[in-house]
């Protein structure tokens, strides 16, 4: 079984130089999981989408999310849209070794309220999504004990910098909040 404290599950583009720089930047051990084998190059958000799609989509990258989780040891998972929402459906209700998931603008969780996470679980949506109202969603979440926000003035994909979506100024302050709590609990 390999050693990684923290499993970050990329969105539709995969791994990019832009998931590498994040994960030099968090202070703790990363195990990148993508939906592809191998890098993938995307001119558009379009394309690597058809090509998520065409490798199976979400039930396929759950399946892959899982397998992973079983073969390393994980304390964190950091997921990014579709990654998010893979580990969501798949993983969340056999999370017992986790102590904690951070999910950005994972939207297919609105389709599965019905999971309870074994781990604690933040999830942070983007307040301008074109397929449903991130704010309604983040109060369906609260209600059901969840940790949510809204990213005020956010787009979708507001972490990755090859997303139409991307905000630098949010990603910096994302990525000093993680690393912060990454730090905590390393201590810990």
């Amino acid at each position: 079984m390999s050693k990684a404290v923290l499993l970050l599950a990329t969105d539709v583009f995969g791994e990019t130089p832009a998931t590498a720089s994040l994960c030099r930047q968090l202070p703790i051990s990363t195990k990148v999981i993508s939906p592809y084998e191998g890098a993938q190059q995307f001119k558009t958000e379009q394309q690597a989408y058809e090509r998520f799609l065409a490798a199976g989509g979400v039930a396929a990258y759950a399946e892959k999310i899982q397998a992973q989780l079983v073969q390393t040891e994980v304390q964190h998972v950091l997921g990014f849209g579709v990654g998010g929402s893979a580990w969501w459906m798949k993983s969340a209700t056999n999370a017992v070794q986790l102590q904690s998931a951070t999910l950005f603008y994972a939207s297919r969780v609105r389709h599965h309220l019905d999971i309870t996470s074994a781990c604690t679980t933040h999830f942070i949506f983007a307040q301008h999504e074109v397929a449903y109202d991130a704010q309604h969603l983040t109060g369906k979440l609260h209600r059901l004990g969840h940790h949510a926000e809204v990213a005020k003035l956010a787009k979708h994909g507001f972490m990755n910098s090859f997303a139409a979506g991307f905000s630098l100024k949010l990603q910096t302050y994302y990525l000093e909040l993680l690393t912060q709590k990454y730090q905590l609990q390393q201590a810990a």
